[in-house]
């Protein structure tokens, strides 16, 4: 159902859109008003994204309020290049149209928050990887670090030092995580990190973001 309360000119929203795999993350979060908890939804659409994104948008944030966004945050894949491309072109579009920052994340690292918990004691304090295996294309893993806060443990961060590329087969990654995807879960982590990054007052050009697609051309 729509939701008909964002109607306010001096309310302020945070988007956040996930869709590497064949489901849409929408998240959202109103600024100012910390007694309202954010929202999160999330839509088995498979290939047909192109015919359910702006809908699915307006399910949970009606269009006439997408003045009103301060900041968005966009899944960069690595994961189908007609889902994650045609979202980044959205949020980029809001981002350009509204001059608003915009922070893109690789699904990768979103999913490290999740996968971490896999490791051994000694393993957390090194770098480790997340990789994937690509049918006939061979193997995609990124590199990631936890970035521990000494004072306050729930503020640590995950790092990503390696964006998600095609390996060569004599290179080594170890610990190694096969990648999972929680579209649900992560969505949630999206949505915190653009929240950091807007009370933290981070830059975030919408011409900076790209979509991680290992075996496109554009990117080899």
């Amino acid at each position: 159902m729509k939701n008909k309360n964002l109607t306010s000119n001096n309310q302020k929203f945070l988007l956040a859109l996930h869709s590497s795999t064949e489901s849409l993350g929408i998240g959202l979060t109103e600024l100012n008003n910390h007694n309202q908890p954010s929202q999160s939804s999330t839509i088995k659409i498979g290939r047909n994204l192109s015919n359910y994104l702006f809908r699915s948008i307006e399910e949970i944030f009606p269009s006439v309020s997408w003045q009103q966004i301060a900041r968005l945050a966009v899944a960069t894949g690595p994961g189908g290049f007609t889902g994650t491309r045609m979202t980044l072109i959205f949020a980029r579009t809001i981002a350009q149209q509204l001059k608003c920052p915009i922070d893109g994340v690789s699904s990768f690292e979103l999913m490290a928050y999740r996968l971490i918990k896999m490791l051994n004691k000694k393993e957390i304090e090194e770098p480790f990887w997340i990789k994937q295996n690509l049918k006939h294309r061979g193997v995609v893993a990124g590199k990631y670090q936890l970035i521990k806060h000494t004072e306050k443990p729930d503020m640590s961060i995950i790092k990503e030092l390696k964006e998600p590329h095609l390996i060569k087969p004599s290179e080594e990654i170890y610990p190694t995580l096969d990648a999972s995807e929680d579209v649900a879960q992560d969505i949630k982590r999206l949505l915190k990190i653009c929240l950091d990054s807007y009370m933290n007052n981070k830059e975030g050009s919408w011409t900076t973001i790209l979509p991680i697609y290992p075996t496109s051309p554009i990117r080899n």
